[in-house]
């Protein structure tokens, strides 16, 4: 049976999108069969970090009965499978819609299905939470962004969904909070750490993932740490000169 593990952030600008598509790949370099679903409706954007650019079928038409599930799923060289988002302005007003029975029946040979949900508390974001079991939560230290992290947390709670853990992102010496303080604010254990580098913006720009773009990078490490949390491994992370021993002392893990 899949493990659904909805994605979320109180608020945009975290990088979500970013954390999903390579912790899609990383989980398929496990050897694990994925896929992830954009349900961010109308401010799609994961297919274009698979550099999925055009696409006939999209889950806009599986929510308006128009296609099934495995119609608008296509796979990444990388293993993943991706259900995108129509990038459509005439999509703009699509109702979001619990598509978990069809999760089950499609997607039940995957060992994960990853949801991208909407920022905020909006209608998108509430129905990305029903269709999983499970939630991460992306925020950046710092306290408003925290603030409205904490919210989505909360609400993800009262809906019975199982909060595995917060991944921070964008992390450099310059945030308010460090590791532990954000620990204690979620109550929950910080499993990543994601640090802000110019990387993450080129692989963006190559519509390439980092952890296929730049594998033994500091970054695809980190995400790499989030991926062997998920499945219950030690995380064995490469430490290239000293520099990961560095950054996780500038962090004060």
């Amino acid at each position: 049976m899949s493990r659904v593990i909805s994605v979320l952030s109180g608020k945009g600008g975290v990088g979500k999108t970013t954390l999903v598509s390579n912790l899609g790949v990383a989980l398929a370099q496990e050897g694990k069969n994925v896929a992830i679903l954009d349900a961010n409706l109308t401010g799609a954007n994961l297919g274009l970090h698979f550099g999925l650019l055009s696409y006939p079928v999209s889950i806009h038409d599986v929510m308006n009965d128009d296609a099934l599930l495995t119609d608008a799923m296509y796979k990444h060289p990388s293993g993943v499978d991706i259900i995108p988002a129509s990038l459509s302005i005439e999509h703009i007003d699509a109702e979001p819609r619990n598509l978990r029975n069809s999760i089950d029946e499609f997607l039940g040979d995957k060992d994960f299905v990853l949801i991208d949900a909407a920022t905020g508390l909006d209608r998108e974001t509430l129905n990305a939470i029903d269709m999983s079991d499970e939630a991460l939560i992306v925020t950046h230290p710092e306290l408003p962004t925290i603030s409205d992290a904490l919210r989505t947390k909360t609400i993800t709670e009262k809906k019975g969904k199982n909060v595995i853990g917060i991944v921070l992102n964008r992390v450099n010496r310059k945030d308010e909070l460090n590791r532990d303080n954000v620990s204690s604010f979620f109550e929950l254990p910080v499993i990543g750490a994601v640090p802000d580098n110019p990387v993450v913006r080129k692989s963006i720009e190559a519509k390439s993932p980092v952890v296929l773009s730049y594998p033994k990078h500091r970054v695809s490490q980190e995400i790499r740490r989030v991926s062997s949390h998920i499945l219950g491994k030690r995380h064995i992370q490469e430490d290239n000169g000293g520099i990961v021993s560095r950054l996780l002392a500038m962090f004060r893990w």
